[in-house]
C-alpha cells in the first residue's frame, strides 16, 4: 500500500489531483487496476489515507510543546500544524476538502478530525486536572470549537494569506472564544 500512496501523491503533486486516474496510479505502482481497489475503494480514499496518517506527526508536535500555559501550548501546536499544512498546501488542501466532503456524505466524522479533536481534548483535560485551566465547558466541546476555528482559518484564509497572517487570524478567533472556554 505504501508504494501506491507514494506514487499517487507524487502524481498528484506533478499533475494535480483531478488529472490523475486510478489507471495511471496502478500502472506506475506496478499493479493491476483491480489491485488498487483492494486497498482503496476510490481515488478519494487516498486523500483520506494521507490525512489519517498524520497521527504520529500530531503526537510529535504535541510533545514539542510541553511547557507554558495551556493557551500558549495550544497556540504553539496550532502554529506548527498550520506550518505543516502550508508546506504541503496543494495536497493537504485537497485532503481537507475530501475530509469535509466525506464527513458530510457519510455523516461519520473523519478519523483525522477525530484524532485532532481528541488530542486537543486530552490537553484540555490534563490542564483541568492539574489546575492549570478552570473551565465550565466540557473539554470535548472546547476541543471541537478549537478544531472548528482552525478549519475556518484554513478554509477562509489559506488561499490569500501568508503563514503569519493566518496565524494572527487564528489567534484572534481563539481570543474571541477563549473567555468562554476558560474562567479567567
Amino acid at each position: 500500500m505504501e508504494t501506491i500512496t507514494e506514487v499517487a501523491f507524487d502524481l498528484f503533486k506533478q499533475k494535480g489531483y483531478q488529472h490523475v486516474t486510478v489507471e495511471e496510479i496502478a500502472l506506475r505502482s506496478g499493479i493491476a487496476k483491480g489491485t488498487f481497489f483492494n486497498y482503496f475503494q476510490k481515488k478519494e480514499h487516498l486523500l483520506l489515507h494521507l490525512a489519517n496518517s498524520y497521527s504520529q506527526l500530531m503526537d510529535q508536535v504535541v510533545q514539542r510543546h510541553r511547557e507554558g500555559t495551556i493557551k500558549e501550548r495550544l497556540l504553539h501546536i496550532l502554529r506548527d500544524i498550520l506550518s505543516i499544512y502550508l508546506q504541503h498546501s496543494d495536497l493537504l488542501r485537497l485532503t481537507l476538502v475530501e475530509t469535509i466532503r466525506s464527513t458530510i456524505e457519510t455523516k461519520e466524522v473523519s478519523t483525522n478530525l477525530t484524532m485532532f479533536r481528541e488530542t486537543l481534548r486530552t490537553l484540555l483535560e490534563e490542564a483541568i486536572r492539574s489546575g492549570a485551566l478552570r473551565s465550565r465547558w466540557d473539554p470535548n466541546m472546547s476541543a471541537s470549537v478549537i478544531v472548528g476555528l482552525f478549519l475556518n482559518t484554513l478554509i477562509h484564509g489559506s488561499p490569500s494569506l501568508n503563514e503569519d497572517e493566518l496565524y494572527e487570524a487564528l489567534l484572534r478567533q481563539l481570543d474571541v472564544v477563549w473567555e468562554g472556554i476558560a474562567d479567567e
